[in-house]
């Protein structure tokens, strides 16, 4: 045979070797990504809310990754600069969803052989990848634990996260009740890179028996901007994953409001957009996000002490450029009914009412979205001189960005303002001191916390230190407060 012919037919059959190894392989290395048996991961947490006397739910997402991709864009690690105000997006695949089963083991603390486990339940990404389990039957003032756990679709291999929260005392029962209100957090005040917000990790000191959040959760409006659904939710699911963030909310229920910049954009009202965003899509979005009953205006009672009414402040609100009058409202006429009924009949030593806005203030310049502001001026009044006539009642809120106790020179309404998540979130705007308002004012960020011990009361400013992680009371105010002589 020609040599020239062999030479070829053994190039030829060496080919063929080289090419059968290499489609091997690939087939083995597709096969193995294909068939793998691999677990969820739960990068945005999970969240525990509405708790009662004898409920809670649970809320929890499946993950692609058990830790969401900080990198994908610097600033979600290294927050911004004022003076960034670039037209940056919200990437959406900071932490991807995927579709999957999960289900609820829950205890008693110390108990940890008898649990309660519920069926397997699916989890699709038309929801976000998210599931809110209801528990029932709990005992009152009673601490649990709980892990939840989620299987991929098609898959067995089991992933958990676990988590811990104590139930609300019995009506009639006097005991100590510790709670914590906090407002305003964006991915650009976060000043502990993936770890989040450094408060979330000094919170956990106050040991509180649970969290009110008042809103501006996250900011749509805010870069990097969320115009869109997709956008919207992964900017939820980003703020969970913070280290710190996501600790914090696997150890302390949470009653969760909502505001502007997480329904909307800022000041905004039924009816508007913002990019592709529609005001319904926010508002479906916050229910889809946060672990929340029937309705998001509600009331919750913590013993004999001490009841908390959370108000609803977007969803009935008329437009901010209508004239004021007595048909004005930001609450609505059925919330306000209910508000005024249950305030009413409520025999707690302790009342507070927590709104996302003031109502007191005084408010920064320009603003007109608020009862504090003229705008609303009508109902403001109102609400200012209902609340005055009724004992021990006090005004919590969040929005502004600036810590404050306040004392209404007309009506001795107090209002105490929480301040924003840090310092780094102050953003300016503060109207300074005022004699005839402020009890206390300071331009810091941190936290409120709050402690009611039968007749005694307190309540607690606290500023975060962001070098060192460590936390201060920068002001205390005993409750009752006494009125002005």
């Amino acid at each position: 045979m020609n040599r020239k012919i062999l030479q070829w037919m053994k190039k030829c059959w060496g080919f063929y070797w080289l090419a059968l190894v290499v489609v091997t392989v690939g087939w083995v290395d597709s096969s193995s990504r294909l068939f793998a048996d691999t677990p969820p991961g739960f990068a945005s947490g999970i969240k525990i809310g509405e708790v009662t006397t004898d409920s809670a739910l649970i809320w929890v997402r499946l993950t692609d990754r058990a830790e969401a991709n900080f990198d994908s864009l610097p600033i979600l690690t290294e927050g911004l600069e004022p003076s960034e105000k670039s037209q940056v997006s919200m990437p959406e695949n900071v932490a991807s969803g995927i579709e999957g089963t999960v289900r609820l083991e829950y205890w008693k603390s110390g108990f940890s052989d008898h649990p309660k486990v519920t069926s397997w339940h699916q989890v699709k990404p038309t929801t976000n990848s998210t599931y809110q389990f209801e528990m029932k039957g709990l005992d009152s003032g009673t601490h649990y634990e709980f892990r939840v756990e989620g299987r991929r679709a098609g898959q067995k291999s089991v992933g958990m996260i676990e988590g811990r929260f104590v139930t609300a005392p019995a009506f009639g029962r006097r005991a100590p009740v510790r709670f914590i209100v906090s407002t305003c957090q964006a991915v650009r005040s976060i000043d502990a890179g993936k770890q989040g917000h450094i408060s979330y990790q000094r919170m956990l000191d106050f040991n509180p028996m649970f969290f009110v959040h008042t809103g501006d959760i996250v900011y749509y409006d805010k870069v990097p901007l969320a115009k869109t659904v997709a956008q919207a939710r992964a900017k939820w699911d980003l703020m969970f994953s913070y280290g710190h963030n996501r600790k914090f909310h696997q150890n302390i229920a949470s009653y969760f409001m909502k505001d502007d910049h997480d329904t909307l954009k800022n000041d905004c009202w039924p009816g508007q957009k913002y990019g592709e965003l529609k005001f319904d899509d926010g508002l479906a979005i916050f229910r889809e996000q946060v672990p929340m009953g029937t309705h998001t205006y509600r009331t919750f009672r913590w013993g004999k002490d001490l009841q908390i009414w959370l108000t609803e402040n977007r969803d009935f609100r008329s437009e901010n450029r209508m004239p004021d009058g007595p048909g004005k409202t930001i609450l609505g006429p059925v919330q306000k009914s209910w508000l005024k009924k249950t305030l009413k009949e409520s025999d707690a030593t302790f009342k507070f009412v927590i709104s996302p806005g003031p109502l007191v203030g005084p408010d920064k310049k320009g603003k007109n979205d608020n009862h504090s502001n003229p705008g609303f001026e009508t109902e403001g009044r109102e609400l200012r001189e209902f609340f005055s006539g009724l004992e021990n009642c006090y005004v919590i809120c969040g929005d502004r960005h600036w810590q404050y106790c306040s004392q209404d020179p007309k009506t001795d309404l107090i209002e105490m303002g929480c301040g924003p998540i840090n310092d780094q979130h102050k953003f300016g705007g503060n109207p300074g001191r005022d004699p005839q308002y402020h009890r206390y004012f300071s331009d810091k960020g941190g936290f409120l916390g709050v402690t009611i011990d039968g007749m005694a009361g307190q309540a607690e400013w606290f500023g975060t230190n962001q070098d060192t992680g460590s936390s201060v009371v920068l002001h205390t105010e005993r409750l009752p407060i006494n009125k002005r002589p």
